[in-house]
């Protein structure tokens, strides 16, 4: 089973969480996907994904501005199905614009982190998501 399911198209800051995530030493395990279109196959068990256990993970956190289909478009389609429409989605973003906020709270997010500038900042807001979504959330889960 996945914890987070990480949705982000830049390979930089791809990186970073990989390096942030094992340097947290905790025991999640997690999932970077590069497009919105494999997010939304990868929640529906659609595509490359329909061989493989659909399990959802506990967390997406969700990079907004997104190649082909949007982080919106993926938060859109997840809350039309049953199965996902209560899993928790953390839009992850750069962007401090009140309309995107908004734009992403009308879509269907659980909260919006803007991601922070530093290295050591973007570890300890990752190491509050993870301390809040995953160990102190209370979740209803669908199979």
């Amino acid at each position: 089973m996945v914890d987070i399911l990480y949705v982000e198209d830049d390979p930089n800051d791809a990186d970073i969480f990989n390096r942030l995530m094992r340097k947290m030493n905790r025991p999640f395990t997690y999932k970077v996907l590069n497009s919105g279109s494999d997010a939304v196959n990868y929640l529906t068990g659609q595509g490359a994904y329909s061989a493989q256990p659909n399990v959802l993970p506990k967390l997406v956190l969700l990079d907004l501005n997104l190649n082909g289909i949007s982080g919106f478009d993926v938060v859109h389609q997840a809350r039309l199905l049953d199965r996902t429409k209560f899993l928790p989605i953390v839009a992850f973003s750069t962007s401090d614009n009140p309309r995107d906020i908004h734009s992403a709270y009308e879509a269907g997010v659980n909260a919006y982190v803007v991601k922070p500038g530093s290295y050591q900042a973007t570890g300890n807001i990752i190491g509050k998501m993870c301390d809040f979504w995953l160990e102190n959330n209370t979740r209803i889960d669908h199979k």
